[in-house]
Order: C-alpha cells, then sequence, then structure tokens
C-alpha cells in the first residue's frame, strides 16, 4: 500500500469482506483452503472501519480512505481473497438464533440474512451472487 491514501471512488455504503486461511487451527481443518475465516471492512467517511470477529474478541480498527483497489491489492499480496459490494438492507428484522461466528457477524454487517449460510465459502458465494465483486 502507498504511504498516502489516494481518493476513493467507492460509494459510502461500500462494503469488503476478506476470506483467508487459518492453517494454524485444526478446528478449522474441514473448512475449505482460503475460505477459513472472514472478516469486513465498511465505507466511511473517516475510512474504512474493519470488524474482524476473532474467537476470543471482536477486533475493531478504522483505516485509512485507501481506494478498496488498494485494499483489495494489500489482501491478495498476503494470500487472502476480497469482495466489494453495497451493504444492504436485510429483507426482513425476524430474530435468530444462530451462533455468532465470523460468517454470522459478517452477514450481519453486510445485510445478508440466509440461514442456509454457514461457512466462510458459502458467503463467498452468495456475495457474488449478489453483485460483489472479486477485488
Amino acid at each position: 500500500m502507498s504511504i498516502l491514501p489516494s481518493v476513493d471512488p467507492s460509494p459510502p455504503d461500500a462494503a469488503i469482506v476478506v476470506f483467508e486461511d487459518r492453517p494454524a487451527s485444526r478446528a478449522l481443518a474441514h473448512l475449505r483452503r482460503g475460505f477459513r475465516h472472514c472478516f469486513c471492512l465498511l465505507r466511511r467517511p473517516v475510512g474504512w472501519i474493519v470488524c474482524d470477529p476473532l474467537k476470543s474478541k471482536l477486533r475493531i480498527e478504522v483505516v485509512a480512505p485507501y481506494a478498496a483497489a488498494e485494499l483489495g491489492g494489500h489482501y491478495r499480496s498476503i494470500g487472502m481473497i476480497a469482495v466489494l459490494g453495497a451493504v444492504a438492507e436485510p429483507a426482513s428484522h425476524r430474530p435468530t438464533l444462530r451462533p455468532l461466528t465470523c460468517v454470522e457477524v459478517v452477514k450481519r454487517i453486510v445485510g445478508v440474512r440466509s440461514c442456509a449460510i454457514w461457512t466462510p465459502y458459502q458467503l463467498y458465494r452468495a456475495l457474488l451472487a449478489r453483485g460483489f465483486t472479486p477485488l
């Protein structure tokens, strides 16, 4: 990434969802390689807000307003997969009782309400079907 962020042309409601491998975790070994964890970045006027739901905590961080393509290139250079799309309002507001996994947190942030999505790879496929584009 460059030292100074460039002007980001992405819409203010943009989200980047990042998928990564977690080879050190045996509990995630049954998941598809490259899709063992996910987190997201939300575009805001101050920059990007990173929301990374980890096993022991929820990491929230602000990143400078880099262009989405720059962030995508950065994540790609360290072996991650990133997709860019718009945050949607969920179709319904029915309460859900599902485990609070990284997938569930990202789904709630970007507006995906499907009960059938449990794994990062399923989320990746669903986001592509909703118009998210690879970075």
